[in-house]
């Protein structure tokens, strides 16, 4: 487990993160850009769609002021202050990034947010959360870089109140094997970084861990519009705004072809879930 969280934090490891972010901001505050949550939407939306998504899934969850929100893989932040802006609750995220973890806390400090939302650097697979701690958990393209899919469902459940909701949008293969897929994509530079979950099976996993599935919807044909949009921004020379150049390097444009080839040739798709923690066990 700590040689998988060192792979994954390596993968993600961008230097000089915190002056990137406050550069970003700067760059964005020069474009006359309303100075919220929303600033740089195409750097701390770090997921097919983006903001877009982001709101999307908030519409489903029909969050509530009093709610506990913990963000798993919050990555710099921004979908937690998106949920916080919008339904004026208070959202807690964790990433295995500390570098993730400080400009999450330097954004959320440069807009006004830091009594909304906190950080912590922990792993998803034990988090330092009492048992029955939140009212929803929320996961963004994050089951991809973890292997032992009933260990994280498991420790999602645990940390869940009663009645929770459990709102999921991910990555997952269609085919039986990873072999298939070009690499680097987003979340790993190679196949043996990269633990995608099945679609066939993740509902009855889902099931197996003690969740009822009240949601599941395929959102591909949604994510390769996305895609296909920001690789034609990159390839056009469209570059005015912060991107996520800034998270994944130079690869970015790579990583974006190779995911929506294997998007359209039917290897990878795009999910919604949200899953209930019953209010007594069954």
């Amino acid at each position: 487990m700590a040689r998988l969280g060192k792979m994954t934090a390596d993968h993600y490891r961008r230097r000089n993160l915190d002056q990137l972010v406050s550069v970003a901001l700067n760059d964005a505050k020069q474009l006359n850009k309303p100075f919220d949550h929303k600033i740089i939407a195409a750097v701390d939306q770090f997921h097919i769609g983006g903001l877009r998504a982001t709101l999307k899934m908030i519409e489903l969850a029909g969050f509530k002021p009093q709610d506990r929100v913990l963000d798993v893989g919050c990555g710099i932040g921004g979908p937690a202050r998106t949920i916080a802006y919008t339904c004026n609750c208070h959202v807690t995220g964790v990433d295995l990034s500390e570098d993730y973890c400080q400009a999450a806390r330097l954004i959320s400090r440069q807009l006004n947010m830091g009594n909304q939302t906190q950080f912590i650097r922990a792993n998803a697979l034990k988090m330092p959360f009492k048992n029955n701690s939140y009212s929803a958990l929320w996961t963004q393209h994050v089951t991809m870089n973890i292997g032992d899919k009933k260990a994280l469902l498991l420790e999602f459940y645990r940390i869940l109140k009663p009645a929770g909701q459990l709102l999921m949008y991910e990555v997952l293969c269609k085919t039986h094997t990873n072999d298939s897929i070009k690499y680097p994509l987003p979340w790993a530079q190679k196949s043996e970084d990269s633990f995608l979950g099945n679609t066939h099976n993740y509902g009855a996993l889902l099931h197996n861990c003690g969740f009822e599935l009240k949601h599941l919807q395929d959102v591909s044909a949604t994510a390769i519009i996305s895609i296909q949009r920001v690789i034609e921004r990159v390839l056009q020379g469209e570059r005015k705004d912060p991107n996520l150049e800034i998270i994944l390097g130079d690869s970015f444009l790579t990583m974006m072809e190779n995911l929506l080839e294997s998007l359209t040739d039917d290897k990878l798709s795009v999910v919604e879930f949200i899953a209930i923690k019953p209010s007594s066990p069954s």
